[in-house]
């Protein structure tokens, strides 16, 4: 279903790279102020005197000089090129074709939930215990663990050695059961994911891409990994990390792990809360988190329709990149990671987006959680020695038919610009799109762009539409564009 131009947002009321709902009642919740204003882009037919100028000649000729000496100026190729500060247009090259966006879709995914969400939300997962006392040590009946939605629940382990960040854990559980005295559990330890739909993969997808994710769950350990093979039933899979934490401490549990719904009378026990939304994007940006993305999408889904499933999730990022002010029929969201093949974006439409992002009060939390070049995630390798190396940020994307690439970099006279960089073939020619993307990012940071600066980022524009040709719009809850591609 092609989720193009759609403009209706929440009810009232409340891919594959190469290489939640906090808990709450199931009522709509409003958006914080939502992305505050719309990209900062270029002006097409808007007279004359409001066109934007052609950039210095070495840019352009540079950029299209690497795309021809890579072999990729074809038609399957989309590039953009806008210059923030200046507010000028610098390249654009079959801008407006939809294509395949690979992992970039993870930025439409991050930017719904900046505003939605926020960057300081946290997700949450619950131990309920029978209601009844312990006895000489003993819990007779079963535990339950109820997820929210939370990607990131794990052991410690994981968290030091996969996900390089401290959040909610099976430990800290087991040691709030240690605490009342419980040296024996006889029951069972059960998963409860009812809070998503039972899906666990997505309809969108070509057989066998669900091993790029893992199972979706509600409820879910370590990613839904066990020895790094993806496990089929996420929330047993969880009960068994908590019956082992359970173990490390010295509690006994009598049953085998298995799923079920918290019965009404379960008194809960304990309740812990993830690392920051923000710190969770860092993961799932920089490594490009398949898993990451598509459970914050049902979350979303869950959290602002009612609904936990991907379809909910992907209507949410589709309003939310109809607010950003992107094209009736550019795009088409069918999950959260991009590992759909009919996923759609054009290089217009992901600038756009990352103009509007960048006048959000959060904005350096989506900038920091992209890959630096030469540095981490998956840019670790490329761009080094460029003048592009520790200061390109940029989200990649990879499939077998795109190869993509699209952030923001620094030129040598300060003026940050967006780019986005989209190549697609059947298949698609991976070194030669990487060799164009990169020769084009580094091309960009040693570039002298014309034209003086004249968007200014600071607190009082924050929260409104700003444009190089008009006075601060105050824009509410909703993006209001003021500057059209």
């Amino acid at each position: 279903m092609m989720q193009s131009g759609r403009r209706a947002g929440p009810r009232a009321g409340p891919g594959g790279e190469r290489r939640t709902g906090r808990r709450g009642e199931p009522q709509m919740r409003a958006p914080r102020l939502v992305l505050a204003l719309a990209a900062l882009l270029v002006v097409a037919a808007a007279g004359a005197s409001l066109r934007p100028a052609p950039a210095a000649a070495g840019a352009p000729a540079a950029i299209t000089a690497a795309l021809e000496k890579n072999g990729v100026a074809g038609p399957g190729t989309g590039v953009y090129v806008w210059d923030l500060d200046a507010a000028r247009r610098v390249y654009a090259r079959a801008a407006t074709t939809p294509l395949t966006p690979a992992s970039n879709l993870k930025l439409a995914t991050a930017a719904a939930a900046l505003v939605y969400w926020g960057p300081e939300h946290r997700f949450t997962t619950e131990l309920y215990v029978p209601n009844v006392p312990v006895y000489q040590g003993v819990l007779y009946g079963d535990v339950y663990l109820k997820g929210y939605g939370d990607p990131s629940l794990s052991t410690r382990a994981y968290q030091r050695g996969a996900l390089h960040l401290k959040t909610a854990s099976f430990e800290r559980f087991a040691r709030r059961l240690r605490g009342l005295g419980v040296r024996q559990v006889r029951g069972r330890i059960l998963g409860d994911e009812s809070w998503f739909d039972r899906r666990r993969t997505v309809a969108a997808w070509k057989p066998g891409l669900e091993d790029e994710c893992g199972r979706l769950s509600a409820l879910t350990g370590n990613e839904s990994l066990q020895e790094d093979k993806r496990v089929a039933a996420p929330a047993t899979h969880a009960a068994r990390l908590l019956g082992r934490a359970l173990k490390a401490v010295g509690i006994k549990v009598s049953g085998r792990p298995g799923t079920g719904r918290v019965p009404a009378g379960a008194r809960l026990l304990a309740a812990q809360r993830s690392a920051p939304l923000g710190e969770l994007l860092q993961h799932m940006n920089k490594a490009s988190d398949n898993f990451f993305a598509e459970t914050l999408l049902k979350g979303l889904g869950r959290d602002f329709y009612g609904v936990g499933s991907t379809e909910s999730g992907a209507q949410l990022t589709a309003a939310t990149l109809a607010a950003a002010g992107l094209a009736a029929g550019s795009y088409r969201v069918l999950d959260g990671s991009g590992l759909s093949y009919d996923d759609r974006l054009t290089a217009t439409g992901l600038v756009q987006l990352l103009g509007a992002l960048r006048q959000r009060d959060d904005f350096r939390t989506l900038y920091d959680s992209l890959a630096v070049a030469g540095q981490d995630g998956t840019l670790r390798e490329r761009l080094r020695g460029s003048p592009a190396e520790g200061n390109a940020h940029a989200k990649t994307g990879s499939l077998n038919i795109a190869a993509c690439l699209a952030g923001y970099v620094t030129s040598a006279n300060g003026h940050r610009v967006a780019f986005a960089i989209l190549v697609n073939g059947d298949p698609a020619d991976y070194g030669a799109a990487t060799g164009a993307q990169d020769a084009i990012v580094a091309a960009l940071a040693r570039a002298e762009l014309p034209g003086d600066p004249v968007i200014r980022v600071t607190p009082m524009q924050r929260q409104n539409a700003v444009s190089a040709f008009e006075a601060v719009h105050p824009v509410g809850r909703s993006l209001q564009p003021c500057v059209q591609p």
